[in-house]
C-alpha cells in the first residue's frame, strides 16, 4: 500500500502550520481581532493557501472547538472503561474527579479556556449541534454505565441529563474563564455540579462516596 506522496504531505504540513497559527491568536487575541491575514502571515502562506483549506476563519475556529469537545468525549469514555473495569471502586468518585478534570483545564489550558470562552458567540447554533453531536453522546454512555451498576436513580433520562450536564460544564468553564480568581471559581463550579449530580446518585452513593 503507498503512502502519501510529497504534495500530500505538504498539504497536511501547511493545514497544520495555519491551524497552529490559529491556536496562537486566538489566546493572544481573541477571534474577532485575528484575521486571515493574521494567520496567513503567521504561518508564513498565501490568503489562497489558507482559503483552500478553510472556506473562513468561522470554519477554523469550529475545527478547533470540535477537536476540544472530542477531548472531552475521550475522557467521559476513558471513565467508562474505568468504571466498568472497576466494579467494586466508588463510580460516582470517578465522576467528579472527570469533572473536575474538565472544569481545571480552564486555568491550565490557555487555548481550552478561550475557545470555551469564545464558542457560543463565535458559533451560534452550530455550537449546540458540536456539542450535542460529539460530546453527549459520550457523557450518555457514561450515564447508561452508572445506571447499570445502580450507581444512579433508577429513572433517570439519560439523553436529557446528559445534555444538561454537558451545558453545565460548558457554563461552569465560562465563569471560571470570567473569573478574577479562577481558583476560587473552578472551587465553587465544581461544588454546585457535584451537588447537581448527587441528586442524581442511587441511595447510598455520593459524589464523594
Amino acid at each position: 500500500m503507498r503512502g502519501p506522496n510529497r504534495r500530500q504531505m505538504y498539504a497536511e504540513q501547511t493545514r497544520a502550520d495555519l491551524v497552529a497559527a490559529a491556536r496562537k491568536l486566538l489566546v493572544d487575541n481573541g477571534f474577532a481581532d485575528t484575521s486571515v491575514e493574521a494567520i496567513t502571515g503567521t504561518a508564513l502562506v498565501s490568503k489562497g493557501t489558507f482559503y483552500h483549506h478553510f472556506p473562513d476563519k468561522k470554519a477554523m475556529f469550529a475545527e478547533l472547538y470540535t477537536e476540544l469537545i472530542q477531548q472531552v468525549g475521550a475522557l467521559c469514555d476513558l471513565t467508562s472503561e474505568a468504571v466498568r473495569a472497576t466494579p467494586d471502586d466508588p463510580a460516582m468518585t470517578a465522576v467528579a474527579n472527570l469533572t473536575h478534570a474538565f472544569l481545571r483545564r480552564t486555568i491550565d489550558d490557555p487555548l481550552h479556556r478561550e475557545l470555551m470562552a469564545q464558542a457560543p458567540s463565535v458559533l451560534g447554533e452550530q455550537y449546540r449541534h458540536i456539542n450535542e453531536t460529539v460530546a453527549q453522546p459520550p457523557i450518555e454512555r457514561l450515564l447508561t454505565v452508572l445506571t447499570e451498576r445502580g450507581d444512579l436513580q433508577p429513572d433517570v433520562p439519560v439523553a436529557t441529563v446528559a445534555r444538561l450536564l454537558l451545558a453545565g460544564l460548558c457554563e461552569g468553564n465560562q465563569i471560571i474563564a470570567a473569573a478574577t480568581d479562577r481558583e476560587d471559581a473552578l472551587t465553587r463550579t465544581f461544588r454546585a455540579i457535584t451537588l447537581l449530580m448527587s441528586g442524581l446518585a442511587a441511595d447510598g452513593t455520593s459524589a464523594h462516596s
